[in-house]
């Protein structure tokens, strides 16, 4: 068995990596393939850097798409490896369709993700969610007990809304989202203006976000927006990927010339 305390300690994302611990475990003991729930895909692959030398276990990252955004880690044994194919197909995810009318009534991804979520729906169960134009929501989530969602009537602010439980093969895949480079001037580095900025969120949601404890830095979660940030620091937003600094420079005007990498 994997030691507990000895993983966790200098972990940044400590509750999911006990999660992973304890799939770990039962991997190794059931000799199967066990899964965690969704988690930001970044955030997965920063904690298994805590695994790389456990030469016992073996990992596959994967969301239901090519370009998850929200993503599961699974696994095994490392003299128990499934092709990647396997564990693809026998994914534990299904596609999951919201459809209404939202013409007059725009809708976000952060609005269906809590419309689930409200309904009973663990947000670890959830992974990609993305607007179909004004028609609604489709996404992917966890394949157990949600059959009480299938053919239901929900309302979402006004709106009412069908969902549909299906086959991630019936979903309208969304396009990945790239790496990108962002150059901005902003007139100090603190936490939200930089955030602002690179995430391309307004100042005043950026810090009720960051008050709400859903910005993390360099994996651990903030809640004061003025911190000043440095070259290398990375942000995570929820539901927003991340940001990382890659240059930091005064001009003669002393306003601040930031380079950032958003994934």
């Amino acid at each position: 068995m994997i030691d507990l305390k000895e993983i966790l300690i200098n972990s940044n994302y400590k509750k999911e990596t006990e999660e992973l611990i304890n799939v770990a475990n039962l991997a190794y003991k059931h000799w199967e393939t066990y899964w965690t729930g969704f988690n930001s895909t970044y955030v997965c692959e920063e904690i298994l850097k805590d695994f790389e030398n456990l030469n016992d276990f073996k990992f596959f990252i994967y969301g239901g798409l090519s370009s998850s955004q929200r993503s599961r880690i699974a696994c095994f044994r490392g003299d128990n490896i499934p092709e990647e194919d396997a564990l693809k197909s026998n994914f534990p995810a299904q596609g999951i369709k919201i459809n209404g009318n939202f013409l007059f009534d725009n809708a976000t991804q952060d609005d269906f993700r809590s419309l689930l979520i409200e309904n009973g729906v663990n947000q670890i169960k959830v992974g990609d969610i993305w607007t179909i134009g004004d028609r609604g929501a489709q996404g992917i989530i966890d394949n157990s007990n949600i059959k009480h969602l299938n053919e239901k009537i929900f309302y979402l602010r006004d709106v009412k809304v069908k969902v549909n439980i299906v086959s991630i093969d019936e979903l309208q895949i969304p396009s990945g989202r790239s790496k990108k480079l962002v150059n901005t001037v902003e007139a100090s580095t603190r936490l939200d203006a930089i955030a602002s900025a690179g995430f391309r969120v307004s100042r005043t949601k950026i810090i009720e976000r960051i008050e709400n404890g859903l910005l993390r830095l360099n994996g651990s979660k903030v809640n004061k927006p003025t911190i000043n940030l440095k070259i290398g620091d990375k942000l995570e937003l929820e539901n927003k990927g991340f940001i990382e600094i890659l240059n930091l420079e005064i001009t003669k005007r002393e306003r601040w010339k930031v380079k950032l990498l958003r994934k």
